[in-house]
């Protein structure tokens, strides 16, 4: 019961982190939010530390960590520029491919194995993203509609994060083998901003304070605060979950806040093809369970 709560606390955060993204997007640059997050990140983790026995166990975890940390920057770039051109009821649910992705790399590096009937799960979230981007629920459009996705960019950046988000999990839970939670995301974040500074300036934000003074900074605590608590909570439903099972209820409940935050917060269209094309890849979901 204890790791089912995690699961659904988990999947609620990750829902609203998109949302905060979402919305910061709208007066803050793509790197400034990922200069955030990760800066904000680092400093919560080292507070951390008090938790941790800073101990590794083993040298293969630095092949992990650079992974994952050069990963977790890509993927977040390219996340949020697809986020800040599309619906967020389109972006999260075409996420709902990161379970059957996990589902994989799961088999291969932590021998997880697969059943008859999450193969099915993942023939149905197939054919609940088809729909979902098919003009009409016309047989003759559901047709042409896998070329309809692949063309689309939005939708061909967000396959690549889902594939990046499935391998990251499973890459975690293998980490977690030689070191605890809290110094693993200090060092996660750690790397992940000396990446960045190789690359990328730190982009200025005097602007950003002096317009949304009060307005605005409480979207800025809110992204601080949320991405640190999914983070944390997503390091401990995996100790105590296998990761397709993890990613499950982080898509269900993210695809499901993202039509209803979609409808509130973006005036965004709720149709029967959409709701039908998630019910479909809701059910692909329970399949995989």
């Amino acid at each position: 019961m204890t790791s089912f709560f995690i699961l659904l606390i988990s999947g609620f955060l990750w829902g609203f982190f998109d949302l905060i993204r979402k919305l910061c997007l709208n007066f803050m640059t793509t790197t400034q939010i990922v200069y955030i997050i990760l800066i904000s990140q680092l400093i919560i983790f080292l507070f951390s530390l008090y938790y941790s026995s800073l101990a590794i166990t083993g040298f293969y975890y630095f092949v992990l960590l650079f992974i994952i940390s050069f990963l977790n920057i890509i993927s977040l770039y390219l996340f949020l520029n697809a986020l800040k051109n599309e619906e967020i009821s389109l972006c999260i649910p075409l996420l709902s491919y990161s379970p059957l992705f996990s589902l994989l790399f799961s088999k291969i590096i932590l021998d997880e194995n697969l059943t008859l009937h999450q193969y099915f799960g993942i023939f149905i979230i197939f054919f609940g993203s088809f729909v979902l981007f098919s003009k009409s629920l016309q047989i003759k459009d559901l047709l042409v509609s896998p070329f309809s996705l692949i063309k689309n960019k939005g939708a061909q950046k967000l396959i690549l994060v889902t594939l990046i988000w499935s391998l990251i999990p499973v890459l975690d839970k293998k980490s977690l083998l030689y070191i605890d939670v809290f110094f693993h995301g200090f060092l996660q974040s750690l790397l992940g901003i000396l990446m960045l500074l190789l690359f990328i300036k730190i982009p200025a934000y005097q602007n950003f304070i002096v317009y949304n003074k009060g307005r605005k900074l409480y979207l800025l605590l809110l992204l601080i605060t949320v991405s640190f608590f999914a983070t944390i909570v997503q390091f401990e439903a995996l100790k105590v979950n296998l990761v397709p099972i993890l990613e499950v209820f982080k898509r269900s409940v993210g695809i499901l806040l993202a039509l209803f935050f979609g409808y509130i917060f973006f005036n965004e269209q709720i149709n029967m093809k959409k709701i039908f094309s998630i019910l479909i890849i809701l059910v692909g979901l329970s399949f995989i369970l």
